[in-house]
């Protein structure tokens, strides 16, 4: 036989648990919506943007980097306006002239006052009137027809030259001169003791040359005395081959 008071004992216990188990399912039921239904939501629109903070502080200065490459040259600029005209310059070298080394070919002897002359003309073309009355010859010799003792080989000396040596017991003089006329200049030989009395009792070895100045270069060069110049120099100074 079944105990009342055991079955009613058994009763509540049975109703109590089914109870909690309705909660627990409830509980679990709420859960599972919570969790489904807290996903994140798609991000809201930007947005606006804020005011610009102040500037801070400069800081130091960076080491300076390395020179970048040339870049082209830029196009040419106009042309600027033509300055004015300069003053004239001195008169240039370039108007001097000169001729080459020659040797005379015969010499033309004549007797005046009883001194035997040799004479032997060039013709030069380059002495104008002009030339004689502003302007300056000058006439050059090697006289390597000498002894050397005499005249070292190629030594240059401007006419009149003088050359002193014995005769016997007597001193002769050589005198070498040199006249100018229009378009002809003449190359003279004297001896103070008519040591020649032809042609070719002269040496072939006896070269000569001349420069002619224009009186505009020679007042260029007015503080220069032309005629104690040495060869060389007045080739310097004028720009001429020697």
């Amino acid at each position: 036989m079944i105990c009342p008071g055991l079955f009613l004992k058994n009763y509540f216990n049975l109703k109590t648990t089914h109870m909690k188990l309705c909660q627990l399912s409830v509980l679990l039921f709420a859960g599972t919506l919570l969790l489904f239904s807290c996903k994140k939501g798609d991000p809201g629109p930007q947005g606006a943007t804020g005011a610009q903070g102040p500037a801070g502080t400069q800081g130091p200065g960076g080491a300076q980097g390395p020179a970048g490459t040339q870049g082209p040259a830029g196009s040419q600029g106009p042309a600027g306006a033509q300055g004015p005209t300069g003053a004239q310059g001195p008169a240039g070298t370039a108007n001097v002239q000169y001729s080459d080394w020659f040797t005379p070919a015969a010499y033309t002897v004549t007797t005046r006052f009883g001194i035997i002359n040799l004479d032997y003309n060039k013709a030069a073309p380059g002495i104008t009137q002009d030339i004689l009355n502003t302007g300056t010859v000058l006439v050059y010799g090697k006289l390597n027809g000498y002894n050397t003792t005499l005249w070292p080989t190629d030594q240059t000396s401007v006419l009149p030259i003088h050359i002193y040596y014995q005769i016997g017991t007597a001193t002769n003089i050589d005198t070498w001169s040199a006249d100018a006329t229009v378009g002809n200049l003449r190359i003279n030989l004297v001896s103070s003791m008519n040591a020649y009395t032809s042609s070719g009792s002269i040496s072939p070895a006896h070269t000569f040359r001349y420069v002619i100045i224009p009186g505009a270069v020679k007042v260029a060069l007015a503080n220069t005395n032309l005629n104690v110049l040495s060869y060389g120099a007045l080739c310097n100074t004028l720009s001429i081959p020697q």
